[in-house]
């Protein structure tokens, strides 16, 4: 019978409990663990057994009391041991916090606005929602911030990535320290806000960063665009880097996207070249033009061609519509959930509504309305119908 098991009363194993020898001990705890895990809650055994295994633990060292942790952390019916073994503190309660699944919500969040090691324990956790990653993303720490981007189980929704991504950027501006850079680039899957992080990924992860976007896309409608306003801004960029213009190059693209002039030269400047792909592919550039436009920097730059190489690597994924949501999340432009067009209908209008006159049909938007909605379609990342 299940409630006979007892490593207690029985000679051998009392002589284990009792031995000098640390091999000994820790035999005894791995039974007693066992039938921790096996007797029914509330039995008379089962406290006995845990009252000896806890005196047992406050004379072990602390491998020891990770190991015991560690056995029983699967288990949602060793609540009570484990609460013991964390209430000891030490390595064995780092354990406890990190893998126990018994452990109650309470106490995990009072360990992630506790001590850093206890917080960063919670960080590794399988088993995170999103108020106890909110509290994590908080703190000041680097090494819970590392041990939250490298869960892969961690729900890190777009916001909070923005934030871990901007503690990422600064971390190498102040301690050149690339470690909370690399984990978020390397959860996976790719997410398309990774793009945040883009000038600081290398062309492994670009490319994958672009190729989520083109998934995010995919069954999303493409905002209208004017074409001749799109080809008219191509061909100044164009003519602008054909000229060798480059600073008038970059105030044209700080323009189109509306983002600052200094990160508008960064994108021109990347020796990559991916970066400036991309920028172009959002403007709807055509791809004689977008050649021409990278050989030239390249020549600038001493003609070893390595931005041409980038559009051939990206070329497959580089859709207008993903390129434009690449570089609204590398601009740090909002990222709206895509939405499905819902008609409105108003149960006062006619059966039949008039016409529009001839007049507003034949009125053109002004180029300034035309930069306002290329700049809303690109924060909504491709998502907002401008003919709406």
């Amino acid at each position: 019978m299940v409630s006979d098991l007892s490593p207690i009363g029985l000679p051998f194993l009392d002589a284990l409990a009792a031995s000098p020898r640390p091999a000994d001990r820790q035999l005894w705890l791995r039974v007693a663990a066992d039938c921790l895990v096996a007797l029914p809650a509330g039995a008379p055994r089962r406290q006995a057994v845990l009252a000896a295994a806890i005196a047992a633990l406050g004379e072990a060292d602390q491998a020891t009391r990770s190991a015991f942790a560690r056995r029983l952390a699967p288990y949602a019916t060793a609540g009570d041991a484990l609460a013991a073994v964390e209430a000891m503190g030490g390595e064995a309660a780092l354990v406890a916090l990190a893998e126990a699944v018994a452990l109650p919500r309470e106490r995990l969040a009072a360990a992630a606005g506790g001590e850093a090691a206890q917080a960063r324990a919670v960080a590794r956790r399988a088993d995170l929602d999103n108020a106890l990653v909110a509290r994590l993303v908080e703190r000041e720490e680097i090494e819970v911030a590392l041990a939250l981007a490298r869960n892969r189980h961690a729900p890190i929704d777009a916001s909070r990535f923005a934030a871990l991504a901007r503690r990422a950027k600064a971390r190498i501006e102040e301690a050149d320290d690339r470690r909370l850079v690399d984990a978020l680039l390397e959860r996976t899957p790719a997410t398309i806000e990774q793009a945040a992080l883009f000038f600081e990924a290398d062309a492994t992860h670009r490319g994958r960063i672009v190729a989520a976007a083109q998934r995010a896309t995919l069954g999303r409608r493409d905002p209208a665009f004017d074409g001749g306003e799109a080809a008219s801004l191509a061909l100044r960029l164009e003519r602008d880097a054909m000229a060798g213009d480059w600073p008038r190059f970059e105030a044209e693209l700080a323009d189109a996207f509306g983002c600052a002039p200094a990160l508008a030269q960064r994108i021109a400047a990347d020796a990559s070249g991916e970066p400036l792909a991309v920028a172009l592919a959002a403007l709807y550039a055509p791809n004689d033009a977008t050649v021409r436009i990278l050989a030239a920097r390249d020549l600038l730059d001493g003609g070893q061609y390595r931005r041409i190489a980038a559009l051939a690597r990206l070329k497959d994924a580089l859709s207008p519509a993903a390129a434009r949501l690449t570089m609204a999340a590398m601009i740090g432009a909002p990222q709206p959930a895509p939405t499905r067009h819902r008609p409105q209908y108003d149960a006062t209008a006619a059966a039949a509504p008039s016409r529009p006159s001839a007049a507003s049909r034949s009125a053109e938007p002004t180029p300034a309305v035309l930069r306002r909605r290329r700049a809303l379609a690109l924060g909504a990342g491709g998502c907002r119908d401008e003919r709406a």
